[in-house]
């Protein structure tokens, strides 16, 4: 874990490349700079727009699973054994389906953006658990931005590629389907070979604590802030190395190894037995390639007071364990961890590794809500996540968190403690609502107001209530009191 590449040696397109560049270069300066490959273009610089897309493949024991990601955020240590994929590894002597469609339904205009709305789409088309569907063609070109027009003929066009390939790849395996069907170059059916015959990645041993070095997990934020100096840093990518496993329930909680991606923790069995909306939930909060790169563990260690995923894990009373260089491991509750605005109970040296909730009782339950200017892929001004046990209409144990509100992810102490025992009924909320109205005092900034922001945690804090409790407390009456 505690490592950084001396060397990178992986297949870009269909090359085999072995590459001498710091681990912290980023792919997309890598491609344009050093490769020529200018197709994949330079937006944002921040995963927001797409423009910089392309496809990275990865050998779990056979076979390769693609997925799409920005390069702008991806740094040149993490591509060690792997397949790196831009628009110029997909052309062909003809036009594959998706590019065909993007012609026939005038899916261009400037045509800045289109590169990455082709790989993201050929991306979906790779990947099984993408639906060949419109809501699948929505799913794939989520990251993706086109600042010229609507997104009409963009959607169309991903429309038409999947109706025109449907037949040949429903039932079978994805990548030979799509070579058969010419949807992609032949070179990909050799892949898995190719990429089984790179050696293991030469490694230099570096202890975290070493000055100057950057623990860097999934960059979606550090890149975006520190871009320019994690190229030319010493970095420890945490990312690179062993197979993160899944979720497992052990002594009565749910551990999850802090490197998981948002993906992958919204599509964890284990996980969506207790979280039945976490899917649509993580949909919300990023795109598709940032999903696939942003962790769970750097989440929460980026301490931003309005993350959607630390207010949750705020609510299911998560622990963590912090594990030092020499294996000293603390656990720590993350209500605690939290000092002040980006600060936190960890030292310098110290990695988040688990996170851990309580198994959930028979009658548990979660709700989370959030607002935002948009209602997709969006900051929130103000988050709300609750959890609740219940006996006998009454509260046996409560569990509230807000985002926005304070410098720092808010647990409502007292609030929370104040439900223990009480009946679910309108009084009870009402009385908990001005109990959590006393523990924070909101600052407005560009995203609302102080009171806007007061307004918002009481309306969220009901919502969850509301959602929850229809049958014992209504929405009207509950309305008409306040």
């Amino acid at each position: 874990m505690v490592t950084v590449n001396k060397f990178v040696e992986f297949i870009l397109n269909s090359e085999t490349v072995r590459a001498q560049v710091p681990a912290g270069m980023l792919a997309l300066d890598y491609l344009r700079q050093h490769k020529n490959l200018t197709g994949t273009k330079s937006g944002c610089k921040e995963g927001d727009c797409g423009a910089c897309s392309v496809i990275i493949g990865e050998l779990k024991k056979d076979a390769i699973e693609y997925r799409p990601m920005t390069s702008c955020l991806l740094p040149m240590g993490e591509l060690h054994g792997k397949h790196l994929v831009t628009i110029e590894g997909l052309n062909m002597e003809h036009l594959s389906a998706v590019q065909n469609a993007m012609v026939d339904c005038g899916g261009t205009q400037c045509g800045y953006c289109t590169p990455g709305f082709v790989v993201c789409m050929t991306a979906g088309l790779m990947a099984p658990q993408v639906p060949l569907n419109d809501e699948g063609v929505l799913y794939a070109i989520s990251g993706n931005l086109c600042r010229c027009t609507g997104y009409r003929s963009i959607k169309d066009a991903g429309i038409q590629a999947i109706e025109s390939l449907r037949d040949q790849l429903i039932n079978k395996e994805r990548i030979e389907a799509l070579v058969e069907a010419k949807a992609l170059p032949n070179f990909f059916l050799g892949v898995a070979k190719r990429l089984k015959a790179i050696e293991p990645e030469e490694i230099l041993q570096m202890g975290i604590q070493q000055r100057g070095s950057t623990i860097v997990a999934g960059g979606t934020d550090l890149y975006v802030q520190r871009g320019e100096q994690l190229a030319e840093s010493t970095i420890v990518l945490l990312n690179n190395g062993s197979e993160i496993p899944p979720a497992i329930a052990s002594e009565g909680r749910v551990i999850i190894d802090a490197r998981m991606t948002f993906e992958a923790f919204a599509t964890d069995p284990l996980i969506e037995t207790y979280l039945q909306e976490i899917y649509d939930y993580n949909l919300l909060m990023a795109s598709w390639p940032i999903r696939t790169r942003s962790t769970i563990g750097g989440n929460l260690c980026n301490a931003s007071p309005i993350a959607d995923m630390t207010c949750l894990l705020l609510a299911l009373e998560c622990s963590l364990a912090l594990t030092s260089p020499d294996g000293h491991r603390r656990n720590l509750p993350l209500s605690e961890f939290y000092l002040g605005y980006k600060q936190l109970n960890k030292q310098p040296d110290e990695v988040v590794t688990e996170i851990s909730f309580p198994v959930f009782s028979e009658n548990t339950y979660v709700n989370w809500e959030k607002v935002s200017k948009r209602a997709w892929l969006d900051i929130a001004t103000v988050n709300a996540a609750c959890k609740f046990e219940v006996e006998d209409n009454h509260f046996a144990r409560a569990s509230m968190a807000l985002g926005g509100v304070s410098a720092t992810p808010l647990y409502l102490k007292q609030a929370s403690l104040f439900l223990k025992g009480k009946p679910v009924l309108m009084d009870t909320v009402l009385e908990c609502l001005t109990l959590a109205q006393s523990e924070f005092k909101p600052i407005g900034d560009v995203r609302g107001s102080a009171q806007y922001k007061r307004l918002l945690a009481r309306q969220l804090l009901l919502a969850n209530f509301v959602k929850l409790f229809p049958e014992s407390i209504n929405q009207e009456d509950l309305y008409a009191a306040l």
